[in-house]
């Protein structure tokens, strides 16, 4: 009775896992000890930036692929579904980039990748709030403009200039001591 428990649910883990992805497939398989898998098979994926906000595009690399591998990851828990990585700038890097779908709750989600080579790459993103976007109603209006209009410069010009005269003109007729 034992062993048919533990056939059944073998079957059935690796039954889900077959339709969660290929990613998710390996590491049920790694997790219950069958399909060849030994803890070791998943490598390091660094996510970076390791938090973002819904949006953001999120760059990944891991060298478990090997060098001038390539690499599928899968991002669907972020609504990015999969994305390739190919060879990066340093040796034995695999790169790849995948955007934060903007409907994204804030969490801590698992990122994916399986190496052309057979082996597999994990990391964490952690999902933040979106900040405060577009302009800030505070109900005073008119306070910036994205324009400037030369006419206004110069009549300001004209004003400051004006005053400058006139003021310079009242001070030397007072030092004077004349006096209408």
């Amino acid at each position: 009775m034992r062993r048919r428990t533990a056939h059944a649910l073998t079957a059935t883990a690796l039954t889900a896992a077959a339709f969660a992805g290929p990613v998710a497939g390996a590491v049920a398989a790694a997790e219950l000890g069958t399909a060849g898998f030994a803890p070791g098979d998943f490598a390091a994926l660094e996510v970076w930036p390791k938090s973002a906000s819904p949006g953001a595009t999120v760059t990944v690399n891991t060298t478990a692929c090997g060098h001038g591998s390539r690499a599928e990851g899968d991002a669907s828990t972020v609504g990015a579904g999969r994305f390739r990585l190919a060879p990066g700038t340093r040796k034995e890097v695999v790169v790849g980039q995948f955007q934060v779908a903007h409907d994204t709750r804030p969490g801590s989600y698992g990122i994916g990748v399986t190496c052309a080579n057979g082996k597999f790459a994990t990391g964490d993103l952690v999902v933040t709030e979106r900040g405060p976007q577009g302009h800030v109603n505070t109900g005073v209006g008119g306070g910036t403009t994205t324009t400037t209009d030369p006419a206004r410069i110069a009549a300001g010009a004209v004003v400051l200039a004006a005053a400058a005269v006139g003021g310079t003109w009242l001070l030397r007729r007072r030092a004077s001591g004349t006096r209408s």
